[in-house]
């Protein structure tokens, strides 16, 4: 990255796929997360995983992958970490929204 691109980067310019496919490679290699993961983090990478999806389709695939989540910890016999429980919480409150609606 060049100096302009990481000054930029820093003052919250988005930086160019290549650029930003290398900072995310380095990051992930960066050793065990300190922090468990944030609810608005996971929504936010979701939208921008679904660009081409409808509204309808990326709340439904967020239920999906929260219920899966809770699935998965639940099959391992292990508890179900609060950010899980939150996000499940989330996507049912809109279903029921959408529901009231309807």
């Amino acid at each position: 990255m060049s100096p302009n691109g990481l000054r930029d980067f820093l003052q919250g310019a988005a930086p160019r796929s290549p650029t930003r496919a290398k900072l995310e490679h380095w990051l992930a290699g960066r050793g065990p997360v300190t922090r468990p993961p944030n609810i608005g983090q996971f929504i936010r990478l979701l939208n921008e995983l679904s660009r081409d999806l409808s509204a309808r389709q990326t709340m439904q695939m967020g239920r999906q992958v929260a219920d899966l989540l809770v699935e998965s910890y639940e099959a391992r016999s292990l508890s179900v970490p609060p950010w899980v429980q939150n996000l499940r919480r989330h996507y049912e409150a809109h279903d029921k929204a959408a529901g009231d609606v309807a």
